[in-house]
């Protein structure tokens, strides 16, 4: 794995230099350590891809299209709420790791993404999901990393 030394002293590991089994090792600690065992793993049970059709749900959204200025307040009663939801899923993670109260399927997942994004950015986020993705094609159990296979040898693996 390569790390660089930060003028703090600290180490950064370079994402774009590693391997998708050490991005996804790299993921896993993460969440393990920000979300626990049994959170990481109900984290990953849900990550899954979608087969949900987003190309017709677009399609309905602009046969409709609303006036400018309606758009427009949309958008700033959609930011209202949307700072409000962030205050009230901050209160409830500080609850949470102060040990009152158990979150919910959904906010899990929500917590464990922005752990990924964090930690990961952007680049690696999207390749932890990729390595995970092939575990759940495999039926390979959800905590064990996927033994990369290098570009040209796909026939070489039994």
């Amino acid at each position: 794995m390569i790390c660089h030394i930060h003028s703090s002293g600290k180490q950064k590991m370079d994402i774009l230099e590693m391997t998708d089994i050490e991005i996804y090792e790299l993921g896993i600690k993460e969440l393990t350590k920000q979300l626990g065992p049994a959170y990481t793993e109900k984290f990953l049970q849900q990550c899954k891809p979608s087969d949900y059709d987003y190309t017709a749900e677009r399609h309905k959204l602009l046969a409709n299209q609303p006036s400018i200025d309606k758009i427009v307040e949309r958008i700033h009663r959609r930011e209202v709420e949307r700072k409000e939801e962030e205050r009230i899923k901050a209160e409830r993670v500080a609850a949470w790791r102060k040990g009152l109260l158990e979150l919910t399927d959904f906010e899990i997942y929500e917590l464990g993404l922005e752990i990924l994004a964090d930690k990961l950015h952007a680049y690696g986020y999207v390749r932890f999901l990729q390595q995970h993705f092939k575990h759940l094609n495999n039926n390979q159990p959800i905590d064990s990393p996927q033994q990369s296979v290098p570009d040209g040898d796909i026939n070489s693996v039994a």
